[in-house]
């Protein structure tokens, strides 16, 4: 019996999710804006996340 075609791991991103909206809530704490370090730090996580989707489905 033939074995089905081996797919490769998807890759898990959300570790983007916890690690850069605390890296850049320290940054932006650090320059005395932490409002905005949280907020670059989402945005960098959710477009690194997007990039890692688009590559997996390849």
């Amino acid at each position: 019996m033939p074995r089905p075609p081996q797919r490769r791991a998807s890759r898990s991103a959300g570790v983007m999710f916890a690690i850069l909206p605390v890296a850049g809530l320290l940054v932006g704490a650090v320059l005395r804006q932490p409002s905005a370090g949280l907020v670059i730090g989402l945005a960098a996580a959710l477009v690194l996340t997007l990039l890692f989707w688009v590559a997996d489905r390849r």
